[in-house]
């Protein structure tokens, strides 16, 4: 009797154990499995830091492209190129659309994403710190760097973020007759001291909100040997994959200005029979009406 008690209470302890650790894990499991595309990798363009903290030739402001590209690169998830420096500098502007010509040459290299990066001018409050009535002059620095992610095939804003973080230092102004800038040696000090961390954030938050993003390709040529797509062995795709093709979908302007180009009608699904390292080789299964440009994206 006794060791049937002991039997009985050991399932149900075994049971309500199972019971909560999946009540733990597994909402978090089913979110995951929602809301991460991983693959097929994404192409992603970091385009040139905007500097707009009125210190020239800063080498931590200018190192910021450099540094998003490479967390974003040791990730493993992405392709990351880098757009080489320009006499024509690219910025991003809430409500205005991104350059045309540079949409056109990043669908073109089957870019799925560009990545703005802008430094803001560094604001100054004065404070004072300490205990009263010990208390001592001092300047707090707010450096803050706007993160802004541009679906390419969409042309939809999938991230605008501005990261902020505060440093406080003793004293009064220090400046030399060489700096225009006010508290320009402060200025770059908070830089120092407070960029890494920003960068760190804005790489978190940009591969989340990249892989949330489902992945786009689009057909780049038609021919008698088959549909030729702007994606190959580089981002993981394979032969016998499918893929489902849809009509351009219409564009329309929101109250900022921004505009959206709507999902297009499904066209039809194609599978890849071969594939080279950029390019991919696909042959229709169904349906009809493909033409350049359309956008393909992987059959669940």
């Amino acid at each position: 009797m006794e060791k049937r008690f002991y039997i009985v209470l050991s399932t149900i302890f075994v049971l309500l154990l199972v019971f909560l650790v999946g009540c733990a894990t597994g909402p978090s499991m089913f979110s995951r499995a929602l809301s991460y595309n991983e693959w097929p990798k994404k192409r992603v363009m970091v385009m040139p830091v905007i500097n707009l903290t009125g210190l020239a030739s800063d080498e931590r402001v200018d190192a910021v492209s450099v540094e998003v590209s490479t967390i974003l690169q040791e990730s493993g998830l992405f392709i990351v190129y880098q757009h080489n420096n320009t006499t024509k500098p690219y910025s991003f502007q809430v409500g205005k659309p991104v350059d045309p010509e540079l949409v056109r040459v990043s669908q073109d290299r089957g870019i799925n994403a560009l990545i703005f990066e802008t430094v803001n001018p560094i604001e100054v409050d004065l404070v004072r710190k300490g205990i009263w009535p010990f208390r001592k002059r001092a300047q707090r620095f707010t450096v803050s760097v706007n993160i802004d992610i541009v679906d390419v095939n969409t042309r939809t804003v999938i991230l605008g973020e501005d990261i902020a973080k505060e440093v406080t230092f003793l004293g009064d102004e220090i400046r030399t007759e060489a700096e225009k800038t006010p508290y320009a040696e402060k200025k770059r000090k908070a830089l120092k001291e407070c960029l890494p961390e920003i960068l760190k954030k804005a790489a978190k938050d940009t591969t989340h909100s990249l892989c949330r993003q489902a992945w786009r390709g689009r057909i780049v040529s038609l021919d008698q040997q088959g549909i030729m797509i702007n994606a190959g062995r580089d981002v993981g795709l394979r032969p016998g994959v499918v893929l489902e093709v849809f009509r351009t979908g219409e564009c329309i302007t929101s109250c900022t200005g921004q505009t959206y180009e709507l999902p297009g009608v499904k066209l039809g699904e194609i599978k890849i029979v071969s594939l080279k390292t950029r390019l991919s080789l696909t042959k229709p299964i169904n349906g009809n009406g493909f033409k350049v440009g359309q956008i393909v994206m992987v059959k669940d």
